[in-house]
């Protein structure tokens, strides 16, 4: 899992150098992209609390990705005064030409495996996931940091 995770971090890094953008940036950029998949309007409020930013940080991060072509201001039908964020086919093109090969590769993988290792691995990650919700729960942040290790509370 470790080799894994350091290997989708140095992807996401390589497509983020590509992009010329911050993990912040890329994080907008896929959002809005998912939002225009579903046919979702998004606001900057709503970018904002997706991120976990400022209305100050996303104003300044909304200007980064408008000038480089990556994101479109719209004017909000419910709101005279207020836009809706839409990211561009150019932005949505280059994120694509940038993963569609990692992700193609992935699908193939996936392809691949049996119905029960499926399941396996299902139950396997849902473990996973709640030792590390558990972990989280005992664990201070600043000593995950410094990479303590959990003990499970007892309830």
């Amino acid at each position: 899992m470790r080799r894994y995770r350091s290997a989708e971090v140095a992807m996401r890094q390589r497509t983020r150098d590509t992009m010329r953008m911050g993990a912040t940036d890329m994080a907008a950029v896929r959002f809005l992209l998912q939002a225009r998949q579903r046919g979702t309007t998004v606001k900057p409020t709503g970018l904002a609390a997706h991120l976990g930013i400022t209305t100050a940080s996303t104003t300044a991060l909304v200007k980064r990705l408008v000038v480089a072509g990556h994101v479109v201001r719209q004017p909000d039908p419910d709101d005279g005064r207020g836009f809706l964020l839409v990211a561009t086919e150019s932005g949505d093109e280059t994120v694509r030409s940038n993963l569609t090969a990692v992700h193609a590769r992935m699908i193939a993988a996936a392809d691949r495996l049996s119905p029960t290792t499926i399941a396996e691995m299902s139950a396997f990650f849902a473990e996973m996931t709640d030792a590390m919700d558990d972990a989280a729960a005992v664990v201070p942040d600043d000593a995950r940091d410094a990479g303590a290790v959990a003990v499970p509370a007892h309830h």
